[in-house]
């Protein structure tokens, strides 16, 4: 019912404007027409353009616009050569900007690609925006996505003369979460989502991960038992221990889980203080490995940091010179989210200073927001039933987001959904061998989800695997310049393939292992 909305209002726009067609004056002419009438998504075009081609883009006509009542998004319209699709690139942090540079790629390939700001206006790194704003957080946590979805494609048709022929969103951390959302809460707006790290419990994996895990290295006075400069100490005996379980020792674990090296292994005993962890030491580096438990040992979410991954702990966990991890500075960004993202009532009351947020009391107390912004629905079968294809990637060594929450999701989403085989048929998960949140990290971090998704949606063909390629010049962590795709031989040094989770890759012990032609399907990974 909703797409025959769309397309009867999309038909309306053309027919008032007949010889509607792409060009300058087609570009303009968005700007005078009257597009409150979408149907539960009323839009204001603010400004359009027309973008010469440079840098690898084609030139394109920009639309810039606001869905009520404070979406502001920007649209881009190939003019010349438009492959007929469109695509959603999500936003990161709490939003609050437009970042098209995420869509480059899209872009690059002639899609038609939109970004949006969540409703509302800041920095990705501020919450201020949700104090008493009931509106804001609504459309942060479900609604903006699916909105924007709806006025763009009515947009694009209006632009074209036609609508796409395929709709796809793709999104990295609270974007992950915004594809979460849609396959869970608006399984027909997009006939292909690519889920990148989701925040799936946005007040667990977004908060109280990240507070747990700076507490963790807090003594009863809040004196940081460890320092940065065991962190590396840490990894290198976790690598001594379980690097080459894959045949090779590259500074890369296929799956951390099964790794026995145990913190105490390093307990002091005879060598110097500075070649060992102390008691307090192993204890704070299993309660970061653990993640959060109330006072009665019971865990509180799925999560946890990988062995492995210490490299990614400070500041954010281990601050130098007896600091206080950053993640537990009230004025930061948890800090604010807890003030006014976390709580139904908004202020400095009761869990929103993480340093006194009390893991028996305050955790019940997330749950009126949790239906506001958590995506953990394993029942999927309208999506499934729509025809659409999902893939979900993360990084083993996420420090922002716990790779067990998508590990537990994908699980309970397999049992829901009748097993492995039968939810590989349309949802599939990569977890990616060493990389950090959306990126970076000693493992291969650069890999091709767009192909993947349209190979799979256009015509049947599944990712049995997806070739992941280690950059020369790691990605910075706001993943600027942009990579594209297909990736440019002399930006890598090696490849390898990652296996629709629960498989793994191992070496096939003949051949090159920086060729991923070398690596195997190694079997079932630990549960």
């Amino acid at each position: 019912m909703t797409r025959l909305l769309l397309a009867a209002t999309a038909l309306v726009l053309c027919v008032a404007n007949p010889g509607f067609a792409q060009g300058t004056d087609t570009c303009a002419a968005l700007r005078s027409q009257d597009f409150t009438a979408i149907p539960d998504a009323p839009t204001a075009i603010t400004a359009t353009t027309i973008v010469p081609a440079a840098e690898g883009l084609p030139e394109y006509c920009r639309v810039r616009g606001t869905i009520v009542p404070a979406i502001a998004f920007e649209l881009r319209l190939p003019t010349q050569t438009w492959n007929e699709k469109f695509l959603m690139q999500g936003c990161g942090g709490m939003c609050g900007i437009i970042n098209m540079a995420a869509a480059e790629d899209a872009l690059a390939r002639n899609y038609a690609v939109i970004n949006q700001n969540m409703g509302h206006d800041s920095q990705p790194f501020v919450a201020t925006w949700a104090y008493n704003n009931l509106q804001g957080e609504i459309d942060f946590g479900f609604r903006s996505t699916h909105v924007t979805a709806v006025a763009a494609k009515v947009l694009v048709e209006a632009y074209y003369g036609k609508a796409p022929d395929y709709s796809y969103f793709k999104g990295c951390s609270t974007g992950g979460r915004q594809a979460m959302v849609q396959a869970q809460r608006f399984p027909w707006d997009f006939d292909g989502i690519i889920a990148g790290a989701p925040v799936l419990n946005e007040i667990g994996d977004g908060m109280l991960h990240l507070i747990w895990s700076g507490r963790a290295n807090l003594d009863e006075e809040g004196k940081p038992i460890l320092s940065p400069d065991k962190l590396p100490l840490i990894r290198n005996a976790v690598l001594a221990s379980c690097d080459a379980d894959d045949g090779v020792e590259d500074g890369v674990l296929q799956d951390p889980r099964t790794c026995d090296w145990q913190p105490s292994d390093m307990q002091c005993s005879g060598q110097s203080m500075g070649q060992c962890l102390t008691a307090a030491e192993v204890g704070a580096v299993e309660r970061i490995y653990t993640g959060a438990h109330n006072s009665n040992g019971q865990r509180i979410f799925p999560g946890g940091m990988s062995k492995g991954s210490e490299y990614e702990w400070s500041p954010a966990f281990v601050a130098a010179d007896g600091a206080s991890p950053s993640v537990l500075n009230p004025n930061g960004m948890i800090g604010q989210f807890a003030r006014y993202l976390a709580y139904w009532e908004d202020g400095n009351g009761p869990g929103s200073d993480p340093l006194t947020f009390d893991w028996d009391r305050d955790p019940p107390r997330l749950a009126m927001t949790e239906a506001l912004y958590n995506a953990q629905n394993p029942d999927l079968r309208k999506f499934r039933d729509a025809g659409n294809k999902l893939v979900l990637y993360h990084g083993w060594d996420d420090l922002e987001v716990p790779p067990g929450l998508s590990v537990d999701y994908y699980e309970t989403a397999a049992k829901t959904m009748g097993g492995y085989d039968a939810t590989q048929e349309f949802f599939r998960l990569f977890m990616i061998p060493s990389m950090a949140h959306c990126r970076r990290g000693p493992g291969a971090d650069a890999f091709d989800t767009i192909s993947a998704i349209e190979a799979w949606v256009e015509t049947g063909k599944a990712p049995d695997a997806l070739t992941s390629y280690h950059l020369k010049k790691p990605q910075a962590y706001n993943g600027l310049p942009r990579i594209r795709y297909p990736i440019s031989e002399d930006v890598y040094d090696w490849t390898r393939p990652v296996y629709p989770y629960p498989a793994s890759a191992t070496w096939s012990g003949e051949g090159d292992w920086k060729e991923a032609e070398s690596w195997e399907s190694g079997g079932a990974i630990a549960d």
